[in-house]
């Protein structure tokens, strides 16, 4: 059985610290690594430990080793020591790459190639990329390995407590950039203890399909009175918390620094015959584009895709790209990125220029001033491939057709470095003078894609912007065709807004009223000018009247977000829209990272719209204020019968029921249940609410005029 097959059928085991085990043998300061010239027979012995330990997979005593003659030796040791699997295992250069560094991505390359054909040379069966913490090293890394050899690949990245790394990636977006990249498993380790893992690994099974490995140190190490280094966590605790992480869904368990054969051995006594867990994955939108900082995803709105670096019509930009000046590069990122875009297009279209050079010239540029994910606006696969492999993330290629020679061009480069990719909907016979016509080259496309292997939620649609001054009928065939590719194929689907307008007076105001009409369509990302006024107006007023506001902000980067909104609410500062929106989010955020909050072992409140009452909008602000706050309800809906009231209030063991009446005929029936409540369940209190109630409703323990005084009443009932 090969790795890849194991890693899909079992739980394996890798091996724990060589550093610790060969201390004895090195001098202060020697790397472990040049025992494997200097004394062989040592690392062999640490070796054979392991496998008597019970470690499936055993790795190299090379890390952060940089000779390959050392590397090869290394490889050939661990695979004499008689292991189910042997990995090649390397770390970081320890130098900072461009643009925080002085290391290039062409150095890291190469220095990751050289040691990658050194291990397959030796004998590795897999490639074990650990300790990273910088996705754009872990890119040189993984390209070199698959380039120079055919070895599985498993990549780990270090985090701090903060769920970061180094570099400022946080999980989700290293997850992304690894995934893209086609590794065959993902994980955690060194830095920190299993303790502090734990919520980390809970957030990475999240995250990816991929299978998770997660190597903790032993603890946090402290200097022994001797001197030594010694760890906090015995190997009977760390063994524990390693079957916890199969129990929770990792695919691999092993040990970093300070774990020993004991570690390992006690580990490979606790998940024996625990099997594969298929943990919990998150319903988040896939992740379309990343740089190094920060990750993109749809569902949240339109995204903005700022088209101010396209020196088309832009004279000083042409000039300073000829010229190799870069300033006005930077200056238009920051710019943009100021302005609130969510992602850059980077174009260097221009004749007689080498695009290739001028395309990585500008995204190395961008990469040093701006945390934004990147756009490659180029159709000459050369320029594409030198622009992909000088991104800090994962790009978004913009584009290829529905004609044969565009996409087996480009398809295979964004299937080999992992890039969301825009179809543009022409193809050998130009543009379709139909939505319908349009909509079929955009199957020809996501047809194409899957045969390539890529996932078609990578993939957009632009339905293609022509000028309203010469096509005036095509303006609402591409408004047509966005709904089509949304409905018929449900992909995503993007336009270069600002093509409509040329050649007609007032343009940003046609621009940003075709704009809004193409988000009614359903229109998922715009390339625009996020400076102009009149775009981002639109952007803002679309966002708002769809309830999305700066509210994902707030909750994102506050650990009390409601309180933050009602604050604001009661202040009369922002609107219910934004309140309702918060909620949502709030909502959503407590399903995914707060379970089991306390919160969940309440008993639900009941809500409903009383007999006879047909409206139920009050309620269901109420409802999704009280979810927010971790309040689980039941809700009867509307027009319902004091009966059944009273039914669900008995079987789910309520302390609270809540009813609305917006209508001034239903108070009536508003008394009737509120009586019937308080005679077959008198132990349960009654809340009231809505347009037609006031507090001289009688026999309602209590009255809340809006939504954040039935979350008060909540509290002051339920909570203890």
């Amino acid at each position: 059985m090969d790795f890849l097959t194991a890693l899909k059928q079992e739980t394996l085991l890798f091996d724990g610290s060589m550093g610790i085990y060969l201390s004895n043998h090195l001098k202060p300061g020697e790397p472990p690594y040049t025992l494997c010239v200097s004394n062989p027979d040592a690392v062999l012995t640490a070796h054979k430990a392991y496998v008597a330990a019970g470690a499936d997979v055993l790795t190299s005593c090379t890390f952060t080793c940089g000779d390959a003659d050392i590397v090869r030796a290394g490889v050939t040791l661990a695979k004499r020591a008689g292991g189910r699997f042997t990995a090649l295992g390397f770390g970081p250069t320890g130098r900072l790459m461009e643009p925080m560094g002085d290391l290039t991505f062409e150095e890291a390359y190469t220095h990751f190639a050289r040691l990658a054909a050194a291990g397959a040379e030796g004998g590795a069966d897999l490639v074990l990329v650990e300790t990273m913490s910088d996705v754009y090293e872990c890119k040189a890394a993984i390209l070199a390995i698959k380039e120079t050899t055919s070895l599985p690949v498993v990549c780990t990245v270090t985090l701090s407590e903060n769920g970061r790394t180094l570099t400022g990636s946080d999980i989700q977006t290293a997850v992304a950039v690894l995934e893209s990249l086609g590794v065959n498993a993902v994980g955690l380790n060194c830095s920190l203890g299993p303790a502090q893992l734990k919520p980390l690994l809970k957030e990475m099974l999240a995250r990816t399909s991929l299978p998770v490995v997660i190597q903790p140190n032993a603890g946090l190490p402290r200097v022994s009175d001797d001197g030594g280094m010694v760890y906090d966590v015995s190997a009977a605790a760390f063994a524990e918390y390693a079957a916890g992480f199969v129990r929770a869904g990792a695919r691999v368990v092993g040990g970093c620094c300070g774990t020993t054969p004991e570690h390992i051995a006690l580990t490979k006594k606790l998940i024996h015959g625990l099997g594969v867990t298929e943990p919990a994955r998150a319903t988040s939108p896939r992740v379309l584009a990343a740089s190094g900082a920060m990750s993109v995803t749809l569902g949240n709105g339109p995204l903005v895709i700022g088209e101010r670096l396209n020196p088309t019509g832009k004279k000083p930009l042409q000039k300073a790209l000829r010229e190799g000046d870069m300033e006005i590069v930077e200056d238009d990122a920051i710019a943009q990125q100021e302005a609130g875009c969510h992602l850059l297009d980077i174009n260097a279209g221009l004749p007689n220029i080498d695009e290739s050079g001028v395309l990585v010239q500008m995204i190395r540029a961008v990469q040093s001033v701006s945390r934004l994910p990147v756009q490659i606006d180029s159709a000459d696969p050369k320029a594409v491939e030198a622009a992909l492999r000088a991104v800090n993330g994962k790009a978004i290629v913009n584009s290829v057709n529905g004609s044969e020679e565009s996409l087996n061009a480009i398809l295979p480069l964004v299937k080999k470095y992992g890039a969301s990719v825009i179809g543009l909907a022409l193809d050998e016979n130009g543009i379709p003078e139909t939505a319908e016509g349009r909509l079929a080259v955009a199957r020809k496309i996501r047809d194409a894609v899957r045969t390539y292997g890529i996932d078609e939620r990578d993939l957009l649609i632009d339905c293609l912007t022509l000028s309203v001054a010469a096509q005036p009928q095509q303006t609402m065939e591409t408004l047509r065709a966005v709904r089509l590719v949304k409905e018929e194929l449900g992909l995503a689907t993007v336009l270069g807004v600002s093509n409509v307008s040329y050649g007609m007076p007032e343009r940003e105001k046609l621009g940003s009223s075709f704009l809004t009409a193409a988000l009614a369509s359903g229109l998922d990302a715009a390339i625009i000018n996020p400076l102009s006024a009149p775009f981002a107006d639109a952007v803002q007023t679309w966002r708002l009247l769809s309830g999305l506001t700066l509210a994902e902000k707030i909750v994102l980067s506050s650990d009390k977000p409601l309180q933050w909104f009602t604050e604001q609410y009661d202040a009369g500062k922002i609107f219910l829209p934004d309140l309702l929106a918060a909620a949502a989010r709030e909502i959503e955020r407590l399903k995914q990272n707060a379970p089991s909050a306390p919160e969940a072992a309440l008993a639900p409140i009941v809500l409903a719209s009383v007999e006879g009452d047909i409206h139920d909008i009050g309620k269901n602000i109420v409802k999704a204020m009280l979810e927010s706050h971790g309040f689980p309800v039941v809700d009867l809906g509307k027009d319902v019968p004091a009966a059944r009231v009273i039914d669900a209030a008995r079987a789910h063991k309520s302390k609270l029921v809540g009813l609305s009446a917006l209508m001034t005929t239903t108070i009536t029936n508003m008394q009737k249940t509120i009586d019937a409540v308080r005679a077959a369940l008198p132990h349960c209190a009654v809340m009231i609410g809505g347009a037609a109630v006031d507090a001289s409703v009688s026999g309602a323990a209590h009255y809340g005029k809006d939504a954040m005084a039935a979350v008060a009443i909540a509290k002051k009932v339920l909570e203890p």
